[in-house]
C-alpha cells in the first residue's frame, strides 16, 4: 500500500462468543489509528453469533467477516485470516483475540515502535486483566526453550511503573501480536501442527532464528479475560497444551537437552503432578485428556518441509 500510514490488517478469531467478540469489535472500530482494516474468522460457530456479527461489520466496510464450516483451532482460523492478509497486500498483520479490550491508541503506539528500526519484525501490548484495576495480565514474556515453557512476565502483579520500559523478548503473546508483511512473507504461516497453543512462542522463536527483534510495548494498553472460548484448565486445556508443549520440544530442542531436561520436566511436572490431582478429585475426563494430549504429542508426524508454512 502506498498511503501516508502502513495499513494493519486486524485478524480476530471468533467460535460461540458473540459478547466477547462484538465488545472487542467496539473497541477496535474507536481505534484512533487511520489505516486499518478487520477479518474477522468464524470458526465454525454453531450458537448464531456469526450472524449478529455479519450484521454489525455490513456496515462498515472496513470489517469483513469469514465463515468456516468446522473449528480449524485458533491456528487453522488464524492462517485463513493471514493469507487473506496477504492478499490485500497489507503492511502488518495484527492477530487480536477477541476476548480483548483495546484503548484507541494501542494500534498506534505499536506500529509507530515497529516502524523505528528494520530490524523489529514483531510488536506486542502490555496487557491488563479485564476489569481489574491495572493488574497485569502480561507486561513481555520469558521462556525456558530447552523445558518448552514460555512465561507471561508481571501475571497477577499490580502495574506500579515497573515495567514500563520498552524491552525485547524472547516472544511475543498471541492475544495481541503485530508482526510486519515483511516477517510473514519470510517465516511463514503459524504452524498448524499445534491446533492450539505454543503458536506464539514457535512463531517468535522462528521470527528470532530468522533475525528479527521482538519488542514489548508498554505504551500500548490493553485489557484481555483469558481463556473465554476453552476454559483454562478444561479437559481442552490439558489436551492440547500437553500436545502442544512436546510438540514444539521435538520440534527446537536438541536431543540431549530434550532427553535429560524437557522429558524429566515433562514427566515429572507437566504429567505426574496433574495426575496426582486428577486421580485425588475424580477427573476422569482431564486424566484422559492429559494422556491423550501426551499420545499425540509423541507419535504426531511432524511437519518437516518449511514450504508447508510459506504463503
Amino acid at each position: 500500500m502506498n498511503n501516508a500510514m502502513p495499513h494493519v490488517t486486524i485478524i480476530m478469531l471468533n467460535w460461540n462468543q458473540e459478547a466477547d467478540t462484538m465488545e472487542c469489535l467496539a473497541s477496535v472500530s474507536r481505534l484512533a489509528y487511520p489505516d486499518f482494516s478487520v477479518v474477522i474468522v468464524d470458526n465454525g460457530s454453531t450458537d448464531g453469533s456469526v450472524d449478529v456479527i455479519a450484521d454489525w461489520a455490513a456496515s462498515d466496510q472496513r470489517f469483513t467477516v469469514v465463515r468456516n464450516s468446522e473449528n480449524l483451532g485458533f491456528i487453522g482460523g488464524s492462517n485463513i485470516g493471514l493469507r487473506m492478509a496477504i492478499d490485500e497486500d497489507t503492511d502488518y498483520i495484527l492477530l487480536l483475540n477477541n476476548d480483548t479490550v483495546v484503548t484507541p491508541d494501542f494500534l498506534s503506539s505499536l506500529v509507530n515502535a515497529s516502524e523505528g528500526s528494520e530490524s523489529i519484525g514483531i510488536t506486542g501490548p502490555k496487557v491488563y486483566q479485564y476489569g481489574e484495576d491495572r493488574v497485569l495480565d502480561s507486561a513481555g514474556t520469558g521462556a525456558v526453550i530447552w523445558l518448552a515453557q514460555g512465561l507471561l512476565r508481571g501475571h497477577g502483579e499490580t502495574d506500579c511503573g515497573q515495567y514500563d520500559s520498552q524491552e525485547e523478548m524472547p516472544y511475543i503473546t498471541g492475544c495481541a501480536l503485530l508482526m510486519k508483511r515483511s516477517v510473514l512473507a519470510e517465516i511463514g504461516l503459524m504452524d498448524e501442527d499445534y491446533f492450539n497453543y505454543f503458536d506464539d512462542l514457535d512463531w517468535g522463536y522462528r521470527a528470532r532464528l530468522a533475525g528479527y527483534r521482538l519488542v514489548y510495548v508498554p505504551s500500548s494498553t490493553i485489557e484481555h479475560k483469558g481463556s473465554q472460548a476453552i476454559g483454562l484448565g478444561s479437559p481442552f486445556y490439558f489436551h492440547h497444551m500437553t500436545r502442544s508443549r512436546i510438540l514444539f520440544a521435538r520440534k527446537h530442542v536438541g536431543w540431549l537437552l530434550f532427553l535429560l531436561c524437557f522429558i524429566p520436566y515433562l514427566l515429572l511436572y507437566r504429567y505426574l503432578l496433574p495426575v496426582l490431582k486428577f486421580l485425588r478429585h475424580r477427573h476422569w475426563g482431564h486424566l484422559r485428556a492429559l494422556n491423550r494430549g501426551v499420545i499425540e504429542g509423541f507419535s504426531l508426524k511432524l511437519t518437516d518441509n518449511p514450504d508447508s508454512l510459506r504463503l
